[in-house]
């Protein structure tokens, strides 16, 4: 087992803003779990004004944080999918892009160009940090798409093959910025998902859906080899690989959110993250480690589902530390967020609704902080005795 196989992930941040809690205390809940990786959401927009203009008080938000982490021993893999944009787009910043153009001076040029001075300004206000993630699920139109798309009637997204010529591009300036501020840190790739023709995919619809992974990074890795980008050399554009494999149902459910009711990890789990890795292997890259930065199971609050998915997420843990490419698994999210039905509404599942609310390992601060089920399923996986409703009880009273 890797010595930082075990993480968790939260956008502490977000929650010391929307609901006043003490976010560095907060890591205390990682250590309790056993867990000695933590991923922070830190989008270039919230830290940054402009590409090259910190936000202050942001800034001392996050570095207090990483003080915290530091006095833990707990590795933080930081995570943006957020950026600037120039003047004539409609948009000033966002998961939005122009459309290509790599005519010097285009509006996509210098969207690239802030994106890598961004990167440059954020790394060098944070040199603890040792992982930047630069991008988060760009092969699904929520996370890539054209400027203005959420602003229109959304019909017209990026197709497949867009969306990973843009990802390319933006993963080599990104890195480019990274690379410039802090020549030390580690850059992992923006992180894909499942694939499907509703969500942005262009798989095959006969196969199942965790399946996008490998099929993404072959687009990816074609793209790199090919000459016809900026370097065809993978290390200008990634150092480790990160991916999100979520387990879903392969059953034939119609109109069921995939996150429903969900199939026990097995074989075909395992199969999804070795199809990926082999895409690594059969482009030269099957030396470097890979972060499942994401993957979980929300329960929608079924006391049943808890307890099942809490054997789910044991027999997950089980799989991913037997796969030696795996460096670490950061399991999705250390706390439940009731204000998700208050924003998005229970009819809504996906993203904002009952689906979303219930992925945390404890319940909301609002709801007291208490270890849910699949808390002590990962506690005795890590081996931690460190009592975890007492933590909880203290951090409420603060």
């Amino acid at each position: 087992m890797h010595e930082r196989f075990y993480g968790v992930g939260e956008p502490l941040i977000q929650r010391q803003r929307d609901q006043g809690i003490d976010a560095p205390a907060y890591l205390d809940l990682v250590k309790g779990l056993g867990c000695t990786a933590y991923r922070s959401w830190m989008h270039l927009t919230e830290l940054l004004t402009d590409p090259v203009t910190p936000n202050t008080a942001e800034v001392e938000m996050h570095r207090a944080l990483l003080r915290r982490a530091k006095e833990l021993d707990i590795e933080v893999t930081a995570m943006s999918h957020e950026w600037f944009l120039p003047e004539g787009c409609r948009q000033r910043s966002g998961h939005a892009m122009p459309k290509r153009d790599l005519a010097p001076g285009s509006l996509y040029m210098q969207a690239l160009t802030m994106l890598e001075q961004s990167w440059f300004t954020m790394v060098s206000l944070f040199p603890e940090v040792d992982i930047w993630e630069i991008g988060n699920e760009w092969n699904l139109n929520a996370f890539l798409h054209p400027d203005g798309f959420l602003d229109s009637d959304m019909s017209e997204p990026f197709s497949a093959d867009e969306k990973m010529d843009i990802a390319v591009d933006m993963m080599y300036f990104a890195a480019r910025g990274v690379k410039r501020a802090n020549p030390e840190a580690k850059v992992a790739s923006f992180s894909p998902a499942l694939s499907t023709p509703g969500l942005g995919g262009d798989m095959p619809d006969y196969l199942p859906v965790m399946y996008g992974v490998a099929w993404t990074l072959d687009k990816v890795y074609k793209r790199i080899k090919s000459g016809d980008f900026r370097s065809t050399n993978t290390d200008d554009y990634f150092d480790l690989l990160a991916w999100h494999p979520y387990v879903f149902t392969n059953r034939d459910v119609p109109d069921q959110d995939l996150f429903l009711d969900v199939d026990e990890p097995d074989q075909l789990w395992k199969s999804y993250n070795d199809a990926a890795y082999k895409v690594m292997k059969k482009y030269g890259d099957g030396h470097k480690q890979v972060l499942l930065t994401e993957s979980g199971f929300t329960d929608c609050g079924n006391p049943e589902w808890e307890k099942r998915y809490a054997l789910y997420n044991r027999k997950m843990l089980e799989i991913a530390g037997s796969l030696p490419y795996v460096r670490t698994l950061h399991n999705f999210r250390l706390l439940n967020e009731n204000a998700m039905l208050r924003r998005g509404g229970i009819e809504q599942n996906q993203i904002g609704g009952l689906t979303e609310v219930y992925f945390g390992i404890f319940t909301d601060p609002e709801d007291g902080l208490k270890p849910r089920a699949r808390a002590y399923a990962i506690q005795e996986m890590t081996g931690s005795t460190a009592d975890l409703e007492k933590i909880g009880e203290k951090l409420c009273l603060k």
